[in-house]
C-alpha cells in the first residue's frame, strides 16, 4: 500500500502521496504514481488497481468537461464515489467549490464523501494524521501546507514499510 494526504490552508489545497506499491507485506515497486493532475483538479488514489481508477476518473473528467465545461468539487466527488465503490479504492480530491475556493474531499472505499481540512489514506495514515492534526494551521500558505504534507509522509515512512520517501504532489492555489 502507499499513503496519500490532503491539507487545506488559506492559500489552497495540497495533496501529497508516495510512490510505493506493497502487497502481502512486501514492497513490489517504488515508482507507482498515486497523485494525479487532471488540469484544474487533482486527485490521489490508494487501491489495488491505482492505474485503473486513475484512467477511469481522468476519462470521466474529460467527458464532463466536453459536455458541461468546468468541473467543481461536487460532481468530481460523485464521480469518485462511484469509482471508489467499484474498485474498492480510497481517493483524495482537490477542486474548486461553487464559490471558486479550493476544496478538499476524502472518498472512502464504500463511496462515502467527507469534507475535511486534513485527510490521509493508506498504510501510513494513522501516523500521517497525527502529524497533520498537530501541525495544521488553517491560515497557512500553500507552501506551508505542502511542507506539512511532506513532513507527515516522512513521519509515516519512518514507521510504516508501506510508505515510501519518493513523493508526488498536486497544489490548487486560491
Amino acid at each position: 500500500m502507499s499513503t496519500v494526504i490532503g491539507v487545506t490552508s488559506a492559500g489552497g489545497v495540497a495533496i501529497v502521496g508516495d510512490r510505493v506499491v506493497a502487497s502481502g507485506g512486501h514492497v513490489r515497486s517504488r515508482s507507482r504514481q498515486h497523485v494525479f493532475d487532471a488540469g484544474r483538479v487533482g486527485f490521489a488514489v490508494v487501491a489495488a488497481d491505482v492505474g485503473g481508477v486513475a484512467d477511469r476518473l481522468s476519462s470521466e473528467i474529460r467527458a464532463y468537461r466536453t459536455e458541461r465545461g468546468d468541473l467543481d468539487i461536487d460532481p468530481l466527488a460523485r464521480m469518485a464515489s462511484d469509482l471508489a465503490a467499484e474498485f474498492d479504492a480510497t481517493l483524495l480530491l482537490a477542486a474548486r467549490d461553487d464559490d471558486g475556493r479550493p476544496a478538499l474531499r476524502a472518498v472512502a472505499a464504500d463511496g462515502g464523501v467527507t469534507a475535511d481540512d486534513v485527510a490521509a489514506f493508506g498504510s501510513g495514515a494513522p501516523v500521517a494524521l497525527g502529524v497533520l492534526e498537530a501541525g495544521h494551521d488553517p491560515d497557512a500558505t500553500l507552501d506551508e501546507a505542502a511542507t506539512l504534507g511532506r513532513d507527515a509522509l516522512s513521519a509515516a515512512a519512518e514507521r510504516d514499510a508501506g510508505t515510501g520517501t519518493d513523493l508526488d504532489s498536486y497544489r490548487l492555489s486560491v
